[in-house]
């Protein structure tokens, strides 16, 4: 399958956000990627490129572009640290920042006509994990799927916390944890899920043998099975509540 990969800078109240945009012929539906900490880079465009060859129109946005073209380098080793700089990049990318940015992706891609969409899911890598949750929950009745994949900092103290937001999901809610995460602990991971639970949103709770980071074909901690596992639950679920 032929993949169109073009970069469409949106205006909005903020200023232009950059959206990498990758379309197959016939789009059945649009899905939002949500990048981790280190940024965007080759391995996470691959990603995408992948999500595209299933039909689905794949969104990626510089969720950095407020704090200029941020790009980290990739740990090679478990024992690599990180770049300080990278955290507190992280932390200063907030989820109101990706749901403003969010509405600019649904107003620009959805909708009729050629290259819209009329239904959306989310995926969101790490970090990028409490944006794609963030954004169904802003959205509810355009964003119809969200996977939160080995999350970090799903979980604090405060009102905002991204883990109250599941009940305001409408549409269909995965969550998958890793075994071996510092950045959600089991604490985090059992609270996560009782929250879904309670909430009565329909989704699940997934925890798979593997490490933070699962998911990065070019990382140390890439788990062949894991990410095959997680692919296939989250293309079951974009068949059933986005392909139209």
């Amino acid at each position: 399958m032929t993949i169109d990969v073009r970069d469409v800078p949106l205006d909005g109240p903020e200023g232009v956000v950059p959206v990498r945009v990758f379309a197959p012929p016939a789009p059945r539906g649009g899905l939002i990627v949500y990048m981790d900490a280190f940024g965007v880079r080759p391995e996470l465009d691959g990603m995408c490129r992948e999500w595209a060859s299933q039909g689905y129109l794949t969104l990626f946005p510089d969720l950095y572009w407020r704090q200029g073209r941020v790009r980290f380098a990739v740990p090679r080793r478990r024992e690599d640290p990180l770049d300080p700089a990278m955290v507190d990049a992280n932390l200063a990318t907030t989820m109101d920042m990706t749901v403003s940015d969010t509405r600019l992706i649904l107003d620009r891609f959805g909708g009729d006509g050629p290259g819209r969409v009329s239904r959306f899911g989310t995926v969101g890598y790490c970090m990028g994990a409490r944006h794609a949750l963030a954004a169904a929950a802003a959205w509810p009745d355009r964003i119809r799927f969200a996977a939160c994949l080995h999350g970090g900092r799903m979980v604090w103290d405060g009102p905002d916390s991204p883990h109250l937001l599941i009940p305001k999901v409408r549409g269909r809610l995965y969550l998958a944890f890793a075994t071996d995460d510092d950045t959600c602990p089991d604490d985090h991971q059992t609270l996560l899920r009782e929250t879904l639970v309670a909430s009565g949103v329909r989704g699940e709770a997934e925890r798979l043998a593997a490490g933070h980071g699962w998911m990065f074909p070019d990382r140390w901690c890439w788990d062949e099975a894991a990410a095959a596992t997680v692919k296939a639950n989250i293309l079951a679920a974009l068949e059933s509540e986005v392909a139209s």
